[in-house]
């Protein structure tokens, strides 16, 4: 199998979801969806920082403005105290107030039911051309709060992953994305994102990988893969797997 052409990534990806839902099963999805603004406002809290802080910045801002989109008319620095616990601050509140100004003044509707009338890689385009939206971004809109099943975010989690097990050979997470995106299992990208997350924060670490342990070690191509038990395998246990803050909007 050539990993790196189309078919062998798709066959490579196929494998790793089948794999995942043995071991984590199928996530369900809630029944009521975000709003694409909320969403995308939440995905730009959530960088760089961790799920707690950027779930509490992202709650502490839509209770002081339930509605987002007058965040069209507020100064950033009405913005900044109130996302402070998810870190840089200044920069995420003029992006945030940018972006709204920005979707306010271009698009007619923003709303999950106008924007499911485009086709996939031209809305991820048009959501790319806001002020600090870049693939990720645009794409965690389309899964997440427009059910696109076929979309497919590529954080630094997934890239890590990915690359480490030998699907893809990429330095950047864009680069592993545009690698990816067209090769998903059909219907399941919800599936095969959640599952990676859960995978990298409970088996595939980015420090000291539990191999020994690993549902994918057959097909995993990794150099530093060992299967001998470097640590108590009771390192790190009693942590439930924590979702994403996505899931919490």
């Amino acid at each position: 199998m050539n990993r790196g052409s189309p078919s062998g990534i798709r066959s490579g990806l196929e494998i790793i979801a089948s794999g995942l839902r043995k071991s984590f099963g199928i996530p369900r999805r809630k029944s009521r969806l975000p709003s694409p603004l909320d969403l995308l406002i939440a995905t730009i809290l959530s960088q760089n920082t961790n799920d707690i802080n950027s779930h509490k910045a992202f709650t502490d801002l839509k209770s002081s403005f339930p509605d987002l989109r007058v965040l069209a008319d507020v100064s950033p620095r009405r913005i900044e105290p109130l996302i402070k616990v998810g870190g840089i601050a200044n920069k995420k509140s003029k992006v945030i107030a940018q972006v709204v100004r920005e979707i306010d003044q271009r698009f007619g509707k923003f709303d999950a039911m106008s924007l499911r009338k485009i086709e996939r890689e031209v809305l991820v385009e048009l959501l790319r051309s806001l002020d600090g939206v870049g693939y990720k971004t645009a794409s965690c809109v389309l899964l997440f709060s427009l059910g696109d099943n076929d979309a497919f975010p590529v954080d630094t989690h997934v890239h890590r992953i990915l690359n480490r097990i030998g699907i893809v050979d990429q330095k950047t997470p864009d680069k592993t994305y545009l690698a990816v995106r067209n090769n998903i299992p059909h219907g399941r990208g919800y599936e095969l994102h959640l599952n990676l997350i859960k995978f990298g924060r409970k088996t595939c670490k980015a420090q000291r990988p539990l191999c020994y342990e690993c549902g994918l070690s057959d097909v995993c191509r990794w150099e530093g893969k060992t299967m001998r038990q470097l640590e108590s395998k009771n390192e790190n246990r009693g942590k439930d797997v924590e979702f994403m803050l996505l899931e919490n909007v």
